[in-house]
């Protein structure tokens, strides 16, 4: 990765959403049992990787696993707000999600105008 390469476009497409689930995973090992621990942490480790090698199957295949637990997740926060159990601090969890989403989305689709190099 080359300083001079780097755009805003770049950071955005590339970068961020790498950065955003590396923060998001790095927060949750914080009271967790072992084993979610170990898969939260390889988590980790994968997006902290991919945001020094860029891979184009490895972002994909992660911004689909996480795309699908954030639609997973809406469908949690709709079953509550439908039984009444739902309060204000949903509203943060509902944009946290939101926010989920489009970044899962960019690390799918972000590296479309990225070419192969043969390192």
């Amino acid at each position: 990765m080359n300083l001079k390469s780097l755009n805003k476009d770049k950071i955005l497409r590339l970068i961020l959403p790498s950065i955003f689930f590396f923060v998001i995973s790095a927060l949750y090992l914080g009271a967790r049992p072992l084993a979610v621990n170990l898969i939260a942490g390889c988590f980790a480790l994968l997006f902290l990787g991919n945001i020094f090698w860029q891979n184009i199957i490895v972002s994909r295949i992660l911004g689909v696993i996480f795309l699908l637990g954030s639609m997973y997740l809406v469908l949690a926060w709709l079953d509550d707000v439908v039984d009444g159990e739902a309060t204000k601090g949903y509203i943060f969890g509902l944009f946290l999600i939101l926010f989920s989403i489009s970044m899962s989305v960019l690390l799918i689709w972000g590296y479309d105008n990225k070419k192969p190099t043969i390192s």
